[in-house]
């Protein structure tokens, strides 16, 4: 649903109109809704922002094993950092 920007030539207002087969509107017969005049102008959209689709954790150990990307040793820090945590898990329950 492709929504355009546009400037009446005759006024000077800018506003916004949904255009397209699905509203029965062309762009070419948009008219001013404060003055009704049909010389209007189609302005470039200045509120367009792409979305950025964040990769799932998978998906990014995937990407860096076809780069060739090195992790900086980050399995042997994640598996040492598990082993810290059961024994601190297995102190603490084996002391009370």
């Amino acid at each position: 649903m492709p929504i355009y920007e546009f400037s009446c030539k005759d006024c000077g207002h800018r506003f916004e109109e949904l255009v397209g087969s699905h509203v029965g509107l062309d762009a070419d017969e948009v008219t001013c809704p404060e003055g009704g005049s049909e010389q209007v102008e189609r302005q470039t959209s200045t509120s367009y922002a792409p979305i950025r689709r964040q990769m799932t954790p998978n998906q990014q150990r995937r990407l860096e094993q076809k780069r060739g990307t090195d992790r900086g040793g980050a399995k042997e820090r994640f598996k040492a950092q598990r082993a810290r945590e059961r024994s601190a898990g297995r102190r603490r329950g084996g002391g009370s």
